[in-house]
């Protein structure tokens, strides 16, 4: 194996350790809010934030998404 293939590898590992945290972490306590939606890029509020443990999404995205 050379470098190339250590670089695709790590960032394979780097891509689903993301999907994995999306798909089942991200109401435990301990995950960081985002501060803009995923989806739409808009700004999160604060209190959103706060309330919401790991919330990744504005309303009107979780609101679609669900």
């Amino acid at each position: 194996m050379d470098d190339l293939d250590h670089l695709v590898i790590a960032q394979e590992r780097a891509e689903k350790r993301f999907v994995d945290q999306r798909l089942n972490g991200l109401n435990n306590s301990g995950v960081l809010s985002a501060t803009d939606c995923i989806d739409c890029g808009d700004p999160i509020p604060k209190e959103r934030q706060k309330a919401i443990k790991g919330v990744q999404r504005c309303v009107p995205c979780q609101s679609l998404s669900e």
